[in-house]
């Protein structure tokens, strides 16, 4: 006890009520520090799936190639879409060995699945998001980009629909009628409920 009282007036503490404005005050910032660590966390992971896309993009285009046309862009874009189907024949051919049962590797394959299946709405609606290809500079960015995640904001992206480029292979339309070029930013609503819970 005498220690404890010791401890208390060298640090100079008082106990704090728990309903004290203070002890809100502690509360309000420990809360705070909680999110903007969860934001933070969410954001490495988004730029950790975003830069392992764009390395596949990278290995499997032809770097010769000085221009990139529409058509390759569709071609890469399915390719990457059906990047697992190898894997999904092994998990399906061994469920038909011997008759089993039960559903070997059933995770693996669930989440393969929904995958190709998300990628490939967003392939054939809103959009499916990789390098700006059709930009010469765009292109020569990508190209000189080492595989460091520092670095992926310099890269311009673009939004890609398969009707889109089927057009543009067609001729029917221009590259900026189906797709929609945009830089990395940062989410505008994060920095605003950050700031607003800075001012309260």
């Amino acid at each position: 006890m005498g220690k404890a009282n010791i401890k208390v007036l060298k640090d100079n503490q008082k106990a704090i009520h728990p309903r004290s404005r203070k002890a809100k005050q502690i509360s309000k910032k420990v809360s705070r520090e909680l999110k903007l660590k969860k934001r933070r966390g969410d954001s490495n992971i988004k730029l950790q799936c975003l830069g392992d896309k764009l390395a596949w993009f990278k290995e499997n285009m032809d770097q010769e190639v000085d221009v990139i046309t529409p058509k390759h862009v569709l071609e890469l874009i399915e390719k990457y879409i059906d990047r697992n189907t190898e894997e999904l024949e092994q998990i399906t051919l061994k469920h038909g060995i011997g008759g089993r049962q039960v559903r070997q590797h059933a995770s693996r394959e669930d989440c393969l699945r929904i995958t190709k299946e998300r990628e490939m709405e967003l392939f054939t609606n809103s959009g499916f998001e990789t390098v700006d290809f059709l930009t010469p500079d765009s292109l020569n960015i990508f190209k000189s980009w080492t595989g460091e995640l520092r670095y992926l904001p310099n890269i311009k992206l673009r939004k890609y629909t398969k009707q889109g480029l089927e057009a543009m292979i067609s001729g029917t339309c221009e590259a900026s009628q189906h797709s929609s070029p945009h830089q990395m930013e940062e989410d505008d609503s994060d920095e605003e409920d950050s700031g607003n819970e800075m001012s309260d």
